[in-house]
């Protein structure tokens, strides 16, 4: 595969998809190959509960062995649980998969709230569970969370999600209220998700500036529903984000961290990539490298 190289060096893509069935060694070898300055390890390669410590090392000095850094590991476990022993086991995996990365000098991992709707096990919030005491558990268990992330060292980038209790630019600040203090907690931006409750993205980072550590790349098109009824993630550029100005916000807010693409075009994806997750990054490599026309000179 021939070097695409990006003038821009902090582009990355999260390794899900097929991605997450091949040898990390061959991802990071595709993704160096396509121009990428780094990756996002899921679970699927950088899991505390089946690898060694020294196995969990080594995909990290991989990474950077191909020219890759690692910008997150993206852990993102349910937080809404009924059951105690359960939710107790997500706090850990997250707690001890912020400890791997921290020893090799990752000190961030990207988390959710919850409920993950994608998921069969989800909680139904407002049948299945009283909304008070949905978000009752999940602050008590992400309080547990940065503790734990605070004693490694560690950083934990929520993510406002789609489904989640934190998902717009209003739920949010229920955690900035509570934990916006905390040496651990820090914000993964997702633009998609903000763009879909209609929030001003401009204002929004502007507002979540101090905590950002981390970006996705992801646009969106729809309205607040369920994902793939109600809206979807289409390519970059084909929904309603708009990149000059998330760009030119993130400039102003200071931000020079990595932004890393989270491909999920799902019909796209199997419908004209055939399931094909190397189709996927060299195609959201292009488009990248279109956006960069639109990257202020502070924040190249």
């Amino acid at each position: 595969m021939a070097t695409n190289a990006s003038p821009f060096a902090r582009w990355g893509f999260l390794a899900a998809l097929d991605y997450e069935v091949w040898p990390a060694e061959k991802v990071a070898d595709t993704l160096a190959a396509q121009g990428y300055g780094a990756v996002e390890w899921t679970l699927a390669h950088f899991d505390p509960r089946r690898m060694s410590a020294g196995e969990l090392d080594s995909v990290i000095s991989m990474s950077r062995t191909r020219g890759l850094e690692v910008s997150e590991i993206a852990v993102q476990q349910d937080l809404v649980c009924a059951d105690p022993d359960e939710l107790t086991a997500r706090v850990d995996l997250t707690v001890a998969t912020a400890r791997a990365a921290s020893a090799s000098g990752v000190d961030l991992v990207n988390v959710l709230t919850g409920p993950n709707r994608w998921e069969d096990s989800h909680v139904d919030v407002g049948a299945g569970m009283a909304e008070g005491r949905a978000w009752s558990l999940m602050l008590d268990a992400y309080e547990r969370m940065l503790d734990g992330l605070a004693q490694v060292g560690a950083k934990a980038a929520l993510e406002p999600c789609w489904g989640g209790l934190a998902h717009d630019f209003h739920s949010t600040g229920v955690m900035l209220r509570r934990f916006g203090k905390h040496p651990a907690f820090a914000i993964n931006f997702d633009p998609s998700h903000f763009a879909l409750a209609r929030d001003d993205l401009a204002f929004v980072i502007a507002e979540l500036a101090p905590y950002i550590r981390h970006v996705h790349i992801k646009d969106v098109a729809g309205r607040p529903g369920l994902e793939g009824r109600d809206f979807i993630f289409p390519l970059i550029g084909e929904g309603l984000v708009a990149w000059d100005e998330v760009f030119q916000a993130l400039d102003a807010a200071g931000f020079r961290g990595f932004m890393s693409v989270e491909f999920e075009s799902y019909r796209y994806y199997r419908n004209i990539l055939k399931s094909d997750p190397a189709k996927a990054s060299e195609l959201s490599m292009e488009q990248l490298r279109a956006l960069e026309d639109l990257l202020p000179e502070g924040l190249k």
